[in-house]
């Protein structure tokens, strides 16, 4: 653990690092919503995983980079040996000190930032490198640049017996480590630990046992220093400008220097609680109740301006915040104050398909002067990108990237400027709340970056992300490839007329407009009692002829035939229909449903209300007919050859003249205004199942509450050459940063059983977070099949749902829009 408090100190935002334990070779359960709450850029783990454990991790959480520390490799088995090694340089903690010496008073000594270190001839205590963090620990080395001189300078412990070892004449030092401990307390002196935490954003927890006074933690053991770094994640921002919590042990307390000195911090530096009280909280996980006691005793003798409180933690899982205040948390830091406040995000505009990013730097680093070296590093920057492939539910339509389904590598972006000869180009991954991220540095700005499309994202998800080898454990290509099906064409063309999924909702999923179109032969779905005498010949078949094998011609024809007599009993779908038919058509509807739905209050003039309704059928006419999925005209019979002739609106003229014969005749005085669909719309409703897919649609974009976008139906290969497809998906969709495979039926009456067990398997191989069987019909059937599939899935940790009409009802009104 000394080597992470040392790398973290090191870091702008380290402080804020979680640290996990492992019990039996696995990250321990309790964490684990914390850790997906968190979203980690990079796991870094001192613990042999296993293959499935690293697997699972990197599905739940989908880190940047998975690293083990393998210590064979490591050459030094002291501090320096087990920090962390990363393959960026990330932006010091010390970038702060020139924003720091701006705030602060005059030195009488030195710069005005003295920053606590301990000289090499010395051995610092745990207590002092936990508390504070030392500069060579967590910079690797004693020198301090001289261009930061002006603003920081160190100040050492070097004990008075090695005080003449070649100590430099400029360096402050102090005599003891209790002295630093007085020095801080004074502000005389600043720590890593609180410079790694200062104005960097990070998750802020409301949990009162943790945000209402000042965490001591008596003991120091693995779980004590553990219960004293984590606790630190839950105190409020606006106090990341102090320590958060102090580690003393029980020993410590019986120095009456240090005690003192210990005293002073909780009197000059702790702002826990409110109305002038500091309260105070002594934890411990291995300390017993007489011990506590006696570090309460000895730390209320120097009368604190506050209450002391003491709690025995169970154990390390004790210090993990609640689901309900997991949820809550939210991104801050303590420039929030009112006084220091200043936008973290910044706002642009761009057009498709690249956008050319400004990228701000952290306010601190406005102070550093050019060229420090103590502002060339790395951090890392968010991008929030609106998605313009659908419209918002709400307002726009942004990125959340999922965990299961690893895209952010089909963003691209670049960088400007370069570092050394290769010139190292950082890759992009899906940050904290689903976010895309990647590092930038004062030198290397964002220069351009384009978002992929729906299909280009899940391509890289399912096929690309894991088929070249990695250099570490990586979830391996879920497919060889994929292409839209033919179905595809359909929603998209479909889409495409009616202007986007909010346009085919208005216009093809009301109640009274399915049903039109139904007359028009836009169905998927028969009649239910036109079903039966098929199914009635078919079982009688079925006595002497148990199978149908479509592989012999004779069983074919036979089986043909049975569909052809079918289908010659049904009624043929009308061609056209008469504006007054349309009309008589909505009022039975809007009666209907004024019926089934009675006013409760009399409407002021029911005849305007009336017109109203009327007139929302005419609006819709309009523009089906504008978007050219109605057309009307007029039809009529050529006398000489009798072809039935359509005239759009834009061909009518006085003379009638026949396509085939060119026979003309005068147009009648009474001409009769007629609508007929779009054949590629009937096609689509009736063969594709396009209504039932824009239902589907609808349905999960109302669950949505800031990002929504989907793929249509997929063609998946499991072997890169292979020439037919082994599955399909009807929709692959992301919801809110939830990877979702969807299987839609038009109703119950076609679905198989198969159906379920197909969208099982895939499932399980695709891996998303939720599996959806969409159903456009109401109740349940085939309840042992879907409660079975339900629970298969479950065991292989994966979601399932079923949806219906019941649930997701279609938005039956007495207006269409």
């Amino acid at each position: 653990m000394d080597g992470i408090f040392a790398d973290c100190y090191s870091r702008w935002g380290g402080r804020f690092s979680l640290i996990v334990p492992c019990v039996g070779g696995a990250i321990s359960e309790a964490y684990w919503p914390w850790l997906e709450r968190f979203g980690p850029d990079i796991v870094y783990s001192y613990v042999q995983l296993s293959e499935a454990k690293v697997l699972d991790l990197h599905e739940r959480l989908a880190p940047n980079a998975y690293i083990f520390h393998n210590e064979r490799n490591v050459e030094r088995t002291d501090l320096f040996g087990f920090k962390p090694e990363y393959d960026f340089s990330a932006l010091s903690s010390l970038s702060l000190v020139f924003k720091l010496a701006r705030y602060a008073p005059a030195a009488q000594t030195g710069a005005p930032i003295k920053v606590i270190d301990s000289w090499f001839t010395e051995q610092p205590s745990q207590l002092l490198t936990d508390n504070f963090g030392i500069y060579h620990y967590s910079t690797g080395g004693g020198m301090f640049p001289a261009d930061a001189a002006v603003a920081a300078s160190l100040i050492s412990v070097v004990s008075p017996e090695n005080a003449q070892r070649g100590i430099p004449p400029d360096l402050i030092t102090l005599p003891d480590e209790t002295a630093v401990y007085e020095e801080f307390a004074g502000r005389r002196a600043s720590a890593l630990s609180v410079m790694s935490a200062q104005f960097a954003p990070r998750l802020e927890f409301y949990v009162h046992r943790w945000n209402a006074s000042l965490n001591v933690v008596i003991g120091d053991t693995f779980d004590d220093r553990l219960l004293f770094w984590n606790a630190r994640l839950l105190t409020p921002a606006w106090l990341d400008s102090e320590l958060g919590a102090l580690r003393v042990t029980s020993r410590a307390l019986q120095d009456p220097a240090f005690l003192t000195a210990i005293g002073a911090i909780l009197k000059q530096r702790n702002r826990f609680g409110g109305n002038g009280h500091a309260n105070i909280t002594i934890r411990s996980i291995s300390a017993s109740a007489t011990e506590l006691e006696e570090a309460a005793k000895a730390i209320r003798s120097t009368s604190p301006w506050g209450y002391v409180a003491l709690e025995a933690v169970a154990g390390v899982d004790a210090i993990v915040p609640s689901v309900e205040a997991i949820k809550q948390a939210a991104v801050r830091s303590h420039t929030d104050k009112p006084f220091l406040q200043t936008s973290e995000w910044t706002q642009f505009s761009w057009s498709p398909p690249i956008a050319k990013p400004p990228t701000n730097l952290p306010e601190h680093l406005r102070d550093v002067p050019p060229q420090q070296w103590f502002a060339e590093g790395y951090w890392c920057v968010d991008f929030s990108m609106e998605y313009e492939g659908v419209e918002g539910r709400y307002t726009e339509n942004v990125w959340s990237l999922p965990t299961r389904w690893r895209m952010a590598k089909a963003f691209e972006h670049t960088h400007s400027g370069q570092t050394g000869p290769t010139g190292w180009h950082p890759g992009g991954w899906r940050s904290q709340g689903g976010l895309y991220s990647t590092y930038v540095s004062e030198n290397r700005k964002i220069s351009t970056l384009e978002p992929p499309n729906a299909f280009s994202a899940m391509q890289w998800a399912l096929v690309s992300d894991g088929s070249r080898a990695q250099r570490n454990i990586h979830p391996p290509s879920k497919v060889g490839r994929m292409e839209l099906s033919n179905e595809a064409r359909y929603l998209s063309g479909i889409l495409g007329l009616l202007g986007g999924l909010a346009g085919a909702k208005k216009l093809l999923l009301h109640p009274f407009l399915i049903d039109v179109f139904a007359t028009f032969g836009g169905t998927t779905n028969l009649p239910a009692n036109k079903g039966v005498p098929t199914a009635n010949r078919l079982r009688n078949r079925l006595q002497l002829q148990p199978i149908f094998n479509l592989r012999d011609e004779r069983e074919r024809d036979v089986l043909a035939a049975l569909i052809v007599k079918a289908s010659s009993e049904l009624k043929k779908p009308i061609d056209y229909m008469s504006y007054e038919e349309l009309h008589t058509r909505w009022k039975v509807h809007r009666d209907a449903y004024w019926f089934a739905n009675p006013r409760t209050d009399e409407p002021d003039d029911p005849t305007d209300w009336e017109k109203i309704e009327r007139r929302t059928l005419d609006e819709t006419l309009i523009e089906l007919r504008r978007r050219q999925l109605l057309f009307q005209g007029h039809h009529w019979t050529c006398r000489r050859c009798h072809h039935r002739n359509w005239l759009d609106m834009s061909e009518l003229a006085p003379t009638l003249e026949c396509k085939i014969c060119k026979e003309e005749e005068d147009a009648p005085l009474d001409l009769k205004s007629l609508f007929r669909p779009s054949q590629f719309l009937i096609e689509s409703l009736r063969d594709h199942s396009v209504l039932s897919l824009l239902w589907a649609l609808s349905a999960l974009q109302s669950r949505s509450m800031q990002s929504f976008l989907f793929v249509e139906p997929t063609w998946f290969y499991f072997d890169r050459d292979a020439r037919k497809p082994d599955a399909e998906a009807d929709l692959l969709i992301l919801l809110d940063g939830k990877a979702i495979l969807c299987e839609v039926k038009a109703s119950w009456s076609i679905l198989r059983r198969g159906d379920i067990t197909d969208l099982v398997a895939l499932a399980k191989r695709l891996r998303p977070d939720v599996a959806i069987l969409a159903v456009m019909d109401e109740g349940r059937k085939l309840e042992p099949e879907i409660n079975a599939a339900a629970e298969e899935l479950k065991s292989a940790g994966i979601g399932f749902e079923l949806a219906t009409l019941d649930g997701y009802p279609l938005d039956d009104m007495p207006y269409l829009h």
